[in-house]
């Protein structure tokens, strides 16, 4: 029997890796294996996910880039070999948020994996916020929304009216197989989730080239408060996401952006350092502006 897989797609701060938590605590029962791919160079999910009690043996993380991307495909085959060899009953693939997921199916059968586990299905993260927002000038977020099955429009707590009906509307018009699911922390019924055929959509060229590689930088320590800093980012136009941990006072606090704004919670220990995300050609800039303001150290 073929092992099941469900991909995770969506962009930046979309809800991914709540929506992979979820699904492993609704799983609970089944021996699942989770892939995760980390844009930046430094592993926030995957560390976060090993510090919840994920079995090692059953955690694969790619990090730097897509892993649909030339430049990782070789690493992401790997993974899902390794995974494949602890026999699981799923495996979860949590992609980066600026992964084009178009060419998984054939990317699976060309590596000569389609004995030993097939695509279930791919969930895509679109934030009732933010995403649509980005849309028009990242090509990324109509591949990802095309190639779903399901699409997870979340944040609806956080969204106005107007922005439900928006983000709906654009998400039909880009893909009108896909189910809907409205959810507030990605929250729906799983058991609706069924075997899906590959779409025409995947046999597009991919999107996943280093030329569409956004700018990322990490930030370990500042010289400033949690607040400063957050009220420094806040003020970007071109930021696409904040993740990570920072020590104040000896407290652990982790930062996360939800689209609207930037939120803290506190942390037992400092798990991983921040990284920040931005537009391509713009990360230096902002990088360059929180060390004139005295946030960041120079150098």
């Amino acid at each position: 029997m073929k092992t099941p897989i469900i991909v995770l797609t969506g962009f930046l701060g979309s809800g991914k890796t709540t929506l992979l938590q979820y699904l492993l605590s609704e799983f609970h029962g089944k021996k699942v294996a989770v892939l995760v791919n980390d844009f930046g160079e430094v592993p926030v999910d995957a560390t976060l996910l090993s510090g919840k009690g994920l079995p090692e043996e059953m955690l694969y993380e790619v990090n730097g880039g897509s892993i649909f991307c030339a430049c990782l495909k070789d690493n992401f085959i790997l993974g899902l070999k390794a995974l494949c060899d602890t026999n699981p009953d799923l495996i979860l693939v949590e992609a980066s948020g600026m992964a084009d997921p178009s060419g998984i199916g054939p990317m699976i059968q060309h590596a000569g994996l389609g004995d030993t586990c097939e695509m279930m299905c791919n969930l895509c993260v679109f934030d009732a916020i933010k995403s649509l927002k980005l849309a028009a000038n990242l090509d990324t977020i109509p591949r990802q929304v095309s190639a779903a099955h399901y699409v997870i429009l979340n944040k609806t707590d956080l969204a106005s009216e107007a922005e439900l009906d928006a983000a709906t509307r654009y998400i039909k018009s880009k893909n009108n197989r896909a189910e809907i699911f409205p959810t507030t922390h990605c929250r729906f019924e799983t058991g609706v989730l069924t075997g899906q055929v590959e779409t025409p959509f995947a046999l597009m060229p991919s999107l996943n080239t280093t030329e569409n590689r956004p700018d990322a930088f990490t930030i370990r320590e500042i010289n400033a408060t949690i607040s400063e800093l957050i009220s420094a980012l806040e003020s970007e136009a071109d930021l696409l996401r904040v993740k990570g941990c920072l020590t104040e006072n000896g407290r652990h606090v982790y930062i996360s952006d939800t689209g609207a704004s930037i939120e803290t919670t506190q942390e037992e220990a400092n798990v991983t350092p921040v990284v920040v995300i931005a537009m391509q050609g713009k990360g230096e800039g902002i990088k360059q502006r929180l060390v004139e303001a005295g946030i960041l150290a120079k150098g």
